[in-house]
């Protein structure tokens, strides 16, 4: 009986515990951020994995969803530069969103953007006159802290250049600040994503950590 009853409490602790990490984010794909100092993130979820680099406290990365191995939670990552997502251990990263962004329509949108924009810093986005069609700006820890996109074609999630403003209300909701040229979303202290308008068409779209 006290065997039994052992073992019983064994899986509940084990439960709780991965529950407990998987409850740490809400959705996926998401931000997250690092813990721990020179954190390894491997190519596969297994500490015999190959070691495809380190992750830095307070560093961000893209979580693009989670695995239980031998009930141990691993987090998958899209690593700065990377071709291939990567696996870090799940006690090392937290939500950077809190609950109520990562669930928002404008966080979501947010996490599209970074998904779009930041993975490959050294690619430049032209068009065929060989002029920028994007513009990115990235912090001294290299996360990307603004984008801002004018051309036809480009987009933000759903949303692209040249799209009626009324796609905004239907997609993000009513603006936080709005005025004849400018819609202005904002997700807390995490960031905000603005609208240019003209005629009645969005001419410039601006994210903003």
């Amino acid at each position: 009986m006290r065997k039994i009853l052992a073992v019983s409490i064994m899986f509940v602790v084990m439960c709780v515990s991965v529950c407990e990490a998987a409850s740490k984010f809400v959705v996926f794909p998401t931000v997250g951020v690092c813990t721990g100092s020179y954190v390894r993130y491997r190519a596969n979820p297994d500490t015999e994995s190959d070691i495809w680099g380190r992750l830095s406290v307070g560093e961000k990365v893209l979580v693009a969803g989670q695995t239980a191995v031998n009930g141990e939670i691993w987090y998958e990552i899209l690593p700065k530069n990377a071709q291939d997502s990567a696996f870090v251990f799940g006690k090392y990263l937290v939500p950077y969103y809190d609950r109520e962004i990562q669930q928002s329509p404008v966080g979501k949108m947010m996490i599209e953007i970074l998904q779009t924009y930041a993975p490959y810093r050294d690619d430049d986005y032209y068009d065929e006159d060989n002029s920028p069609e994007v513009k990115r700006f990235y912090g001294d820890d290299g996360w990307l802290v603004k984008v801002e996109a004018w051309n036809p074609g480009c987009n933000f999630g759903e949303i692209e250049i040249g799209d009626n403003v009324s796609k905004l209300t239907e997609i993000l909701g009513e603006p936080d600040s709005e005025s004849s040229s400018e819609w202005r979303y904002i997700a807390g202290e995490f960031g905000s994503i603005t609208f240019r308008i003209k005629n009645g068409k969005i001419t410039r779209m601006i994210f903003d950590e």
